[in-house]
């Protein structure tokens, strides 16, 4: 440990020159492997997903075309049922949307107590005497970490109440997929699958801000988490915001609060406590009657509320975006359907072209040359 205390210290080679050519060691040989694996086994993974998505998409098809008349019975069914289906499934949507309301309702509810707590002088004189023992650091420290209270709860209580909005969200995707499974008087499944997933993500492109959706895109696995950071790095890197902590930091505050909000109060604070003068009762009282004073001219507590019924409403207006992305996606695959099994001759036609556009998808992905070695030869790495 001594010996390498003054690390890069340039007098002193012997000291620095051990841990230069370690970390030189790690940058070149190690890390760059490292992320060879990393991208290899995702690559990999991308190959096999898709080769059993084709094999399962052509055997469905295959199915259909040797069974064109039950499929057609299939449809029927499932045609006659549209009204039903579409009364249920409008059922499980309104649920979304009171479940939205109520935990709306909740959130601010939830954080107004806390705040009240939170924000009263005596509260805040125990803060202060609990944390600081000098007045000059409590001065430039204190709205700071207030704020940052604020935001962790309001955090935690998003955090709380969106994983709480997952199971209806999932209940209502899943009524599409329930049509196709209980179709009555036929003892088999309509094979051609209809992605109800899929077709929501695709209705939330172009969105800045999904809500409480987030919560369900996360359980999603890399999908969700991959439409998430990429919407909030694009926006933050527009809106140019930057705080302590790093883009963690960042987007794990937008994503509590629905946008940036109060970002400056703590430098504005400790600039306004700067010139204030501490006399007559403690230090601590004064500075903490004129902390809630300042917080509550600024309407601290209030924009955070405000930024929490941001927060669901966008998550209502990505809510409804999603669920009518599925519906029109759900109406082209009834249409779909009619396509490949009318009785024309057409339709046989036309499932043994999509066979083969899937066959050779299929066989894209299973034939693709990756390897560790492939990838270091095309970016130029070598070892």
């Amino acid at each position: 440990m001594r010996t390498r205390f003054f690390t890069f210290w340039s007098e002193r080679p012997d000291r620095c020159q051990q841990l230069f050519d370690d970390f030189t060691k790690l940058l070149s040989d190690f890390l760059p492997q490292a992320h060879l694996c990393r991208i290899e086994r995702e690559i990999n993974a991308i190959k096999e997903a898709n080769t059993e998505k084709y094999t399962k998409q052509i055997e469905a098809y295959q199915k259909t075309l040797a069974d064109i008349d039950s499929r057609r019975e299939q449809l029927q069914v499932l045609e006659e049922n549209e009204a039903t289906r579409k009364q249920e499934t409008q059922q499980k949507r309104d649920k979304v949307n009171q479940s939205i309301r109520e935990l709306q309702r909740n959130s601010r509810t939830s954080f107004q107590r806390y705040t009240e707590q939170l924000l009263t002088v005596d509260a805040v004189e125990k803060i202060i005497r609990n944390m600081y023992d000098d007045k000059k650091e409590a001065k430039e420290g204190l709205a700071g970490y207030l704020v940052e209270k604020l935001q962790h709860e309001a955090e935690q209580i998003i955090k709380v109440n969106s994983d709480k909005l997952t199971p209806s969200i999932e209940a209502f995707l899943g009524s599409y997929q329930e049509a196709l499974l209980k179709l009555p008087n036929l003892d088999i499944s309509i094979e051609i699958p209809f992605d109800a997933k899929g077709a929501f993500i695709g209705g939330l492109t172009g969105l800045t801000s999904i809500g409480a959706l987030s919560a369900w895109a996360a359980a999603l696995g890399n999908l969700g988490g991959y439409i998430l950071v990429a919407k909030l790095v694009s926006l933050l890197s527009a809106l140019g915001i930057s705080i302590g902590g790093g883009t963690a930091a960042v987007i794990s505050f937008v994503a509590a609060i629905g946008g940036p909000i109060v970002l400056g109060v703590g430098l504005v604070a400790a600039l306004a406590f700067a010139v204030w003068g501490l006399f007559g009762e403690s230090w601590q009282k004064r500075l903490a009657k004129q902390t809630v004073k300042y917080f509550e001219e600024q309407r601290i507590s209030d924009k955070f509320a405000d930024g929490i019924d941001q927060f669901w409403r966008d998550t209502i207006k990505s809510f409804e975006k999603g669920a009518n992305a599925v519906e029109a996606d759900w109406k082209k695959y009834i249409e779909h359907l009619r396509e490949i099994t009318s009785p024309t001759i057409e339709s046989k036609d036309r499932i043994e072209e999509i066979i083969k556009i899937l066959e050779a998808g299929k066989d894209f992905f299973g034939g693709i040359p990756w390897s560790n070695t492939n990838l270091k030869d095309w970016i130029g790495i070598s070892g």
